[in-house]
């Protein structure tokens, strides 16, 4: 390394941050492209990335999403939910119920899968006393984020920073030193998100419902007549695949669904042909097609005859980037495209060219194994359909919950480290046949492994460069003749910024290296200023690109990017009081 090194790391780091924030790339790819640039240029030598993708907390985060697939598929969680809410009429009370039972499970398993258990579930629960469920999708989000910093092992972000603490020889941060202030933190959040996030978000049909009351704009029927020229041909052979900008997505024969509709399909008198995509240009398909003709009012049924599946696309699904086309969407998971919903808005134009996004809501005509399919496929939630539970034995459960509970009791008391207890959890339930080598499979994302990986080896670069020092300086001068507290505001406020655009995890590997310098340089207390850094990285309110489960809710909350600011902004500034004022106290930082 030569003098010039820590200037080309800081650019370098500079562009990362820009092209995260652009969100024209996978962060994946944009995380791993910079680790092969310092790489190359020999700034990274091959036992620092060797280092960052096989850290410990790395194996940890997999080990606890896979666990919550375990507890998911094992106990009956919708049952449960029918528990905790049973009776439960009011929309107050229900937010609190609500905050309690997600944040206190965020604190042990993983969010996403919790998240989207409560999607559909809130959907019914809201459809029941005809109550607006955009009101309650941000507060469940919010609860997921609140609750995941009750442990270390809540949040990815805590494992990350866990990791970076290990990597850099730099101690840890015990169990209890979360517990504290993250209640008090979900505490004071339950308590906003009861009392007046709700008002301050819209009332909006949920998409399902907008389909309901304007079908015409999502799909077009059409019948074929007795003796039309289309009859007896398959849909390839009547030139019905490859339209433009509209697409045969169902036929409905003798009150038999054929969906999704394939290319050897032969078509017969009387089948009722539904279209989806720019129905507007149903016009010149009648135009073109003699024998095709409108379905006569009195048989226009459309929406009824319909059933519409909602799906989210999750953080790291295989599909974000594709088209419909090239992941060849349709043979994946037996189902067909009717409409796709981003940022709050309907995408218009040709649906099979459409780049999918994180993030996307989409109404789907679903065929007979796509429940199947998509059980044993990670690229997609889905919103309005819940699935089964596979049966267990209530010996397996009884001993399985029992064996969990001890390890974790075990965990936490410091019997035995986090990475073997969690091993141990995991080795028994595959012991038990609790979790399937497919499941296994399923939920271990190539793209999570990428960004973790890199992030570390980036972060661990941008210290060992002394670039990291560099930055960390001028932070500190400012800050520093105004106290301790004003450095732990600033560290708050200036990762809270960076979560919210380009994801907590990128927050953290970039922001770690300035706090550590900081934290050495002025021979502090390291915990606080950490745990600072942690709880600003999970500040996640303010922007659906900033968290996964804020992603996730976007598309069933039919939300715009504005109703997170509007209900984010108040959340963010009661979070940051209530952390700062709980680590000030808990470690005496008035000085």
């Amino acid at each position: 390394m030569n003098e010039l090194t820590p200037y080309f790391v800081i650019a370098v780091i500079s562009l990362l941050i820009g092209f995260l924030i652009w969100d024209r790339f996978k962060p994946s790819h944009v995380f791993f492209s910079v680790v092969v640039l310092f790489l190359l240029t020999g700034i990274a030598d091959t036992e620092q990335v060797i280092s960052g993708f096989s850290n410990r907390g790395i194996i940890i985060i997999f080990l606890l999403i896979l666990l919550t697939v375990v507890l998911n598929k094992t106990y009956n969680l919708i049952g449960l939910l029918d528990t905790v809410f049973s009776g439960t009429k009011r929309p107050g009370m229900f937010i609190y119920k609500m905050s309690a039972a997600v944040g206190l499970s965020s604190g042990v398993m993983n969010n996403p899968p919790i998240v989207a258990l409560m999607i559909p579930y809130i959907y019914r629960w809201s459809k029941k006393r005809q109550y607006s469920p955009a009101k309650l999708y941000i507060p469940l989000s919010y609860a997921a984020i609140l609750g995941g910093m009750l442990t270390p092992i809540g949040t990815s972000t805590n494992l990350v920073l866990l990791g970076f603490m290990e990597s850099e020889g730099a101690g840890t941060l015990p169990f209890e030193s979360f517990f504290l202030p993250g209640i008090a933190a979900l505490i004071a959040g339950t308590a906003a998100l009861g009392l007046f996030i709700p008002r301050l978000l819209p009332v909006r049909d949920a998409i399902l419902d907008d389909y309901k009351k304007q079908v015409r704009e999502y799909m077009a029927e059409t019948k074929v007549v007795p003796n039309s020229d289309l009859v007896g041909k398959t849909v390839a052979e009547a030139e019905l695949r490859n339209l433009d900008g509209i697409f045969l997505c169902e036929i409905h024969r003798d009150s038999r669904a054929v969906k999704p509709v394939h290319p050897n399909e032969v078509i017969q008198a009387e089948d009722r042909l539904y279209f989806a995509g720019e129905t507007n240009r149903i016009l010149e398909i009648l135009k073109n097609f003699e024998g095709l003709d409108w379905a006569k009012k009195d048989d226009f049924q459309l929406g009824d005859d319909i059933e519409i599946v909602e799906v989210v696309i999750p953080f790291n699904s295989n599909l974000e980037g594709q088209t419909l086309k090239s992941s060849r969407f349709r043979e994946q998971f037996d189902a067909a495209v009717v409409a796709i919903h981003r940022n709050g808005e309907r995408l218009t134009g040709k649906l099979g060219e459409q780049r999918l996004s994180t993030g996307d809501m989409m109404l789907l005509t679903a065929g007979p194994d796509f429940d199947e399919k998509i059980e044993t496929n990670g690229n997609l939630y889905t919103v309005s359909v819940i699935s089964d539970t596979p049966e267990f034995s209530s010996k397996q459960k009884i001993i399985y919950g029992g064996a969990f509970i001890v390890i974790l009791g075990c965990i936490i008391a410091g019997v035995f480290p986090l990475f073997h207890g969690l091993t141990a959890a995991l080795a028994l339930a595959v012991f038990m046949k609790l979790i399937s080598g497919e499941n296994i499979k399923k939920n271990l994302s190539l793209d999570l492994f990428i960004i973790l990986g890199s992030a570390l080896t980036v972060g661990n670069v941008f210290i060992e460069s002394g670039a990291a020092e560099m930055v960390a300086k001028p932070f500190v001068e400012f800050l520093l003749p105004h106290g301790k507290i004003w450095i732990m505001i600033g560290i708050f406020l200036l990762t809270a910024v960076f979560t919210s655009f380009i994801t907590n995890v990128a927050a953290v590997s970039i922001l770690f290296p300035i706090v550590f310098q900081a934290v050495n340089d002025l021979n502090l207390n390291p915990i606080p200023f950490y745990l600072t850094l942690a709880f600003g990285a999970s500040a996640a309110f303010l922007t659906p690109v900033s968290y996964q489960t804020n992603l996730m809710v976007m598309g069933p909350g039919n939300y715009k990017f504005k109703d997170f600011i509007t209900a984010g902004t108040p959340m963010l500034l009661i979070y940051g009081a209530v952390v700062i004022s709980m680590l000030t106290l808990l470690y005496d930082l008035h000085g």
